[in-house]
C-alpha cells in the first residue's frame, strides 16, 4: 500500500518522448493522448502476459493481475516511473516495466531516451507531489545522452547489489537486459553504464532500422545513428534473443513487432 507522503530511498526511471513537438504540429491533443494510452497498454499487457501463461516460468509469481509494477506519472513528454518501495524485486519490476515500455514505444515508431537511478524520493499521489534527488539524478543523466535508449546509473547497481553482481553469469538473462555499454553522451564522451537492452527479444518484420523515421533534423540522425549501433554491437555480443523461449521467463518473452501473425523472421541484420 502507498501511503500519502511516502519519503524514502528507491529507484526511478525518468523517460523523454524524443521529437515531440513535431508530434504536437502533426498530430491533435486527443490522437497523442490515445497513442499514449496504447503505449501504456501494451506494455502492461505484455508484462503480464504470465496471467495466461500460468505453466511458465516467472520472475514475479506472486503478483496479482491488478498489482501494479511501479508508480507511473505520465506528463506531456515525460514519463516517470517510480519503484514501489525500496525492495530488490521492485528496482527489478520497475527495471523491466520500464524495458518493455521502451520496446512498446520503439513499436509505434517513436524515439525515447532516458534513465534510471536511485535516492531519495518524496511523492504524495493525492496531491500530486513528486520530487526526490532520485528524480534529478534520473533527469540530468537522461538529458546528458546523445542515443534512443535508456542508461543506469551507477547507483542502483551499488543499491542492489543482488540484481548487479559483480561476477554475473554471461548467459545470465539478466546480463543481456541489462547490457554493459559505452552510452554515448552529447559532450562526445561516453560512460561505461549498464543499459536497457531495448534490442533483447524483439523481433520486427520490417527491420531495426525501421523503428526510426527519417528526420531532416542534424542532431536527431546523430541519436538515430548512435541507436543503430547500439543494436549493432548487441547483435554481435549475440545478445538479441533469449536462447530459449520457452524457458525464459514469460514478462521477458519475445515482442512481435510486425502486420501479421508471428512467427516470422526480424527483417534485417540488426
Amino acid at each position: 500500500m502507498i501511503l500519502p507522503g511516502t519519503h524514502s530511498r528507491r529507484a526511478v526511471c525518468f523517460l523523454d518522448i524524443l521529437g515531440f513537438r513535431g508530434m504536437l504540429n502533426e498530430k491533435s491533443l486527443a490522437e497523442i493522448a490515445e497513442l499514449y494510452d496504447r503505449i501504456i497498454s501494451q506494455a502492461i499487457t505484455l508484462n503480464r502476459s504470465f496471467q495466461i501463461n500460468s505453466g511458465s516460468p516467472k520472475l514475479f509469481p506472486e503478483m496479482t493481475e491488478d498489482e501494479p509494477y511501479c508508480i507511473r506519472y505520465v506528463f506531456s513528454d515525460s514519463i516517470i516511473l517510480i519503484a514501489l518501495d525500496d525492495d530488490p524485486i521492485s528496482c527489478l519490476k520497475l527495471l523491466v516495466h520500464a524495458w518493455r515500455l521502451v520496446q512498446s514505444t520503439l513499436a509505434h515508431r517513436i524515439s525515447v531516451r532516458g534513465a534510471v537511478a536511485y535516492g531519495d524520493m518524496y511523492f504524495d499521489p493525492a496531491k500530486s507531489i513528486c520530487l526526490g534527488h532520485g528524480l534529478v539524478k534520473a533527469y540530468e543523466l537522461e538529458q546528458k545522452q546523445n542515443w534512443v535508449g535508456v542508461a543506469i546509473d551507477k547507483g542502483v547497481e551499488e543499491a542492489y547489489p543482488s540484481l548487479f553482481p559483480p561476477a554475473l553469469n554471461p548467459s545470465s538473462i539478466y546480463e543481456s537486459l541489462f547490457l554493459r555499454y559505452p552510452v554515448p553522451l552529447k559532450a562526445g564522451e561516453f560512460v561505461h553504464a549498464r543499459t536497457l537492452n531495448w534490442r533483447w527479444n524483439l523481433v520486427v518484420e520490417h527491420g531495426t532500422r525501421w523503428l526510426f523515421q527519417h528526420t531532416e533534423d542534424i542532431a536527431g540522425q546523430e541519436k538515430i545513428r548512435n541507436a543503430l549501433a547500439y543494436a549493432e554491437s548487441v547483435v554481435k555480443n549475440g545478445r538479441i534473443y533469449a536462447e530459449d523461449q520457452g524457458t525464459c521467463p514469460a514478462e521477458l518473452r519475445a515482442m512481435w513487432i510486425g502486420g501479421r501473425e508471428p512467427p516470422f523472421p526480424h527483417g534485417d541484420d540488426l
